[in-house]
């Protein structure tokens, strides 16, 4: 099943990444296979999240090392697209997915905090 998973995401990935950047289709062109691929991943990380296939130190470790590197992702890839012009746009951009990343966050710490007190695990 994980393999299946890993299978899937990689060629959605690509999918999109080809789609974006080397045919240059708009969003429109294939909002399908990124909502897709965008539900299928959230799907995937809150059920490891609720089952408890992650642990706190994990969350913690990664979760320091994931924000940095998808801020600086997406601050690129939409200057690169022209979405960011002046020092305003970077500013919102930065605000919004600091935001989003940081309730994302703490949506997961609170289920993996249920699986804990579920399972009785927690001190």
């Amino acid at each position: 099943m994980a393999t299946g998973f890993g299978i899937w995401y990689v060629l959605l990935l690509g999918m999109l990444i080809y789609r974006q950047f080397l045919l240059e289709q708009p969003w429109n062109a294939y909002w399908d296979i990124a909502l897709t691929f965008f539900v299928g991943t959230l799907y995937v990380t809150i059920a490891c999240f609720a089952k408890g296939a992650v642990h706190d130190t994990q969350l913690i470790r990664y979760g320091k090392r994931m924000f940095p590197s998808i801020l600086i992702t997406i601050v690129a890839v939409l200057y690169v697209k022209g979405g960011i012009k002046t020092a305003l746009d970077l500013l919102v951009v930065i605000v919004s997915v600091s935001v989003t990343l940081a309730m994302l966050g703490l949506l997961l710490y609170c289920l993996y905090w249920y699986w804990e007190k579920k399972s009785d695990l927690a001190d």
